[in-house]
């Protein structure tokens, strides 16, 4: 056999093992099916998707999914989720370890209703989760979370001022803030930094991405230069007109009785419910 010969048949037999590994891949997996209706799904972690490498695992719901993310873990590691109406698709390019979970966050919404979903992805041997149906029960909806209200807004002097449009206050001066919004999970841009002799404030806006849930601001804390929270200081507070929805984009004042003297100004705006902010910092 000539050397060119040899290489196609060991190509050959290398793609033929290849496939044959492929299939008994998916034959000692058992394809499973199952509903799930939330009331009688324990409380904790969430309930358990099998995924297998190769062979996708449909997850359909009885509302429309707004949004579906995974946590990728680990080096190299990959899961593909597309949303496609009342249904998520998932994809995983490798087994998880034994032990392991993943979640996966879904994001339902029923008219003007949104529930967040977690299910923990896991792998089992010779099991896959070819199809889930997944039904919302009115029983179950203490298992869910619903979007938080839109808490009472205390108004003070300078977000009346930006949010009824009367720029002009007397007193009152402005400019372009002399630092940097940055936001994690939403975009902070534009920030305007207002002064008077009542104190000082600063404006910025926030766009919500597409598919998130709404996005309200509960609270402002004061850090230090290297990320700390600070047990003392100047006390701000944080003011919106009305919750920013998914796709959309709104106003944020953050604003104290104090002028802000001294050390530059390091704060962080934290989200009612969840883990997004937005970091406000001074450049000196």
């Amino acid at each position: 056999m000539t050397p060119r010969l040899h290489r196609t048949a060991v190509a050959a037999l290398f793609a033929c093992a290849t496939v044959a590994e492929a299939q008994q891949l998916a034959v000692v997996r058992v394809r499973r099916e199952q509903q799930l209706v939330l009331s009688q799904v324990p409380a904790g972690g969430g309930p358990e998707l099998r995924v297998a490498p190769g062979i996708p695992t449909v997850v359909g719901f009885d509302a429309e999914v707004a949004h579906a993310e995974v946590a990728r873990k680990g080096p190299g590691r990959l899961v593909w989720v597309e949303v496609v109406g009342r249904s998520v698709s998932i994809k995983s390019r490798e087994a998880l370890a034994s032990g392991e979970s993943m979640p996966l966050e879904v994001l339902l919404v029923q008219g003007s209703t949104r529930h967040r979903l977690v299910f923990q992805l896991v792998s089992r041997p010779g099991e896959v989760d070819a199809r889930v149906d997944v039904e919302l029960s009115p029983s179950s909806t203490t298992s869910l979370e619903p979007v938080v209200a839109f808490p009472q807004r205390e108004d003070g002097p300078f977000s009346r001022m930006v949010f009824s449009g009367v720029m002009g206050r007397s007193g009152i001066t402005g400019s372009m803030f002399l630092g940097k919004t940055i936001g994690s999970g939403v975009i902070a841009t534009r920030p305007w930094d207002y002064r008077g002799a009542h104190g000082r404030a600063i404006t910025f806006l926030v766009h919500n991405p597409e598919g998130a849930r709404p996005w309200v601001a509960s609270e402002v804390v004061c850090l230090s230069p290297t990320g700390e929270v600070l047990e003392s200081g100047v006390r701000w507070r944080v003011s919106m007109a009305a919750p920013i929805e998914p796709g959309s984009s709104g106003q944020v004042v953050v604003e104290s009785a104090d002028k802000g003297a001294g050390a530059p100004v390091r704060l962080e705006v934290r989200e009612v419910g969840g883990n997004r902010v937005v970091r406000v910092e001074e450049s000196r």
